[in-house]
């Protein structure tokens, strides 16, 4: 009797230990690294849609920004001094003075956001997160940063 309870448990200890390994072979096996894979690379697919998606909303927004300094510029060129100034040749004359303070904000405003994204980095905060203190987009962050790094 007593080699019957030995054998029974022997039994159910190769039971448990053959269950175990089945289950770890079964982790490892090819196809289940293969549907990791796949995960990993699906999930890599939708990240650069994302991202794509965030550049080709940037590129619009400056598209049409890029629109509207067209649209000043031939207001500009219908003036009558400015095309004087064009006829005569003379492109060294000064700027108006409304349109030297307007380049001269924009330049401001832009060195004012490389230097407060490269300060809010230095602080540690997320990309995201300065997107949204600064009101811009994360590939703007992102384009800010690496005008930073160079």
């Amino acid at each position: 009797m007593n080699y019957l309870y030995i054998t029974l448990i022997n039994l159910i200890i190769v039971f448990i230990a053959y269950v175990v390994l089945n289950n770890k072979i079964n982790k490892n096996s090819t196809s289940t690294l293969l549907e990791r894979y796949a995960r990993d690379v699906e999930n890599l697919i939708i990240e650069l849609n994302r991202a794509f998606e965030e550049v080709l909303n940037l590129s619009e927004e400056r598209t049409e920004e890029l629109k509207k300094v067209i649209k000043r510029a031939e207001r500009l060129l219908k003036k009558p001094e400015i095309r004087e100034l064009l006829a005569n040749g003379k492109d060294t004359e000064p700027i108006p003075a409304e349109s030297k303070e307007e380049g001269k904000g924009r330049a401001d405003e832009n060195v004012n956001l490389l230097e407060k994204t490269r300060r809010l980095l230095s602080m540690g905060h997320t990309k995201e997160e300065i997107a949204e203190i600064l009101n811009m987009k994360r590939a703007e962050v992102d384009f800010l940063q690496s005008l930073h790094k160079k």
